[in-house]
């Protein structure tokens, strides 16, 4: 008899306490709709691109409005003009076509001014491109998933790849690490992968050495299969780009119960006019970039790699 009716109690409770729950919709403050720019141009051959957007309302999950009719270009310490010219078939676009094949934006340790202005407003940024050391390798050996690598129908066995290079010898290198899978882009939250030296964080006392293995593993989000090509391209980026990405990934993990308040993310692209209500948003950054391509090879495998 006791056991019903605390089954009971608890029924009730359960009800009472389902009953109070309400929706509730908080207003938030619209936005400024600062101009955004997107922009890492390279030291690769062939066309490079700036993409300019204004920002949106909070809960604003519409495609971000581009912006038309600006005019984008970019200067070097060294004398040379780069004129973006609006893109005819990509609304927002604006791209810098190389006059030959030999002829290349950007050089390592040059530094690039840009320099943008719509509806009467001037925003400028300046970065320097910095070394990148080459890659090495990349080597594999057959594994089973983790969980990290398992989930979501991804193969459960396969070759678990990593990449190796060096650090060079000097405190400060900063780099981002993009990987690409028969020609695709591994572009999920999760892949943002970016450091400091040869470890994760500033102050790893980290510097001139083979980049740890975490980074090193870093390529493969999921298991790779026989025959399948792994692309690895290292960009060098500043400080303030290596900064620019923590922040906007804190930003993107903010959830949860014990989520702070957002806060806005640094930039560098700042209206020359402090006084104007138009503000910037977004990174202009330049990079040195080097890469790795290999083809799965069984008979290529490696066993107990560290």
């Amino acid at each position: 008899m006791k056991a019903n009716i605390s089954i009971l109690f608890i029924l009730i409770a359960g009800f009472l306490l389902s009953s109070c729950e309400d929706i509730v919709t908080l207003k938030t403050p619209g936005s400024d709709h600062y101009m955004v720019i997107e922009a890492t141009l390279t030291n690769l051959p062939g066309p490079q691109k700036i993409i300019l957007t204004r920002s949106q309302d909070y809960f604003d999950n519409s495609v971000a409005p581009k912006i038309a009719g600006a005019s984008v270009s970019i200067s070097d310490n060294e004398g040379r003009e780069y004129l973006f010219k609006e893109s005819k078939t990509e609304l927002g676009a604006y791209v810098w076509t190389p006059t030959s094949p030999t002829d290349i934006f950007g050089k390592v340790g040059r530094t690039f001014k840009l320099t943008v202005k719509s509806a009467n407003e001037t925003f400028m940024a300046s970065e320097t491109m910095r070394r990148v050391p080459p890659i090495d390798s990349i080597l594999y050996q057959y594994d089973e998933a983790n969980q990290r690598q398992g989930a979501d129908g991804k193969p459960k066995n396969g070759y678990d790849a990593q990449f190796y290079a060096r650090d060079p010898i000097g405190v400060g290198d900063c780099f981002r690490v993009k990987t690409y899978k028969n020609k695709k882009l591994f572009n999920g939250t999760g892949n943002l992968v970016f450091f400091y030296d040869a470890a994760f964080q500033k102050g790893a006392m980290a510097d001139g050495l083979m980049f740890i293995l975490p980074i090193r593993r870093s390529i493969s989000p999921e298991l790779y299969q026989e025959k399948d090509t792994i692309k690895v391209e290292l960009y060098s980026i500043s400080e303030g780009q290596f900064n620019f990405y923590t922040q906007a990934r804190s930003e993107l993990n903010n959830a949860g119960l014990f989520s702070r308040p957002a806060a806005n993310i640094p930039t560098n692209f700042i209206n020359v006019n402090p006084n104007s209500s138009l503000q910037g948003a977004g990174w202009f950054g330049v990079s040195a970039i080097s890469m790795f391509e290999t083809i799965v090879d069984s008979k290529k495998a490696r066993k107990n790699i560290k």
